[in-house]
């Protein structure tokens, strides 16, 4: 019984068959994980200089921050978020460009 290409690069018969993404899927993808990566490096470099204790004092994140794996996470996740629009507008951005050229209503500069 002969196998085919697809099948044999990727573990023969008893695998599952390979599915391309949809395009939403994939735009997901191409947003989310650079975007937590980033968010990543930008919670590192933040919080080696401030502390979360001190950002939220005097603030009504007093009580959520005064435990510091609090504050840190929500820093991360305001990082992210904020990676995450500016990803989605590039994403975005990108995306009109090439169906403005399409549709050749695209003047150059």
């Amino acid at each position: 019984m002969a196998v085919d290409e697809r099948d044999a690069s990727h573990g023969g018969e008893d695998s599952p068959p390979v599915t391309a993404w949809s395009r939403t899927r994939r735009d997901v993808a191409i947003v989310l994980w650079p975007s937590f990566l980033a968010a990543a490096v930008e919670t590192m470099f933040f919080f080696a200089v401030f502390d979360p204790v001190d950002i939220g004092e005097g603030t009504a994140l007093a009580e959520v921050v005064a435990n510091h794996n609090a504050g840190y996470a929500l820093g991360f996740f305001f990082f992210w978020a904020f990676t995450t629009l500016a990803g989605a507008l590039s994403l975005y951005l990108i995306r009109t460009e090439a169906e403005v050229r399409r549709s050749g209503g695209a003047s150059k500069p």
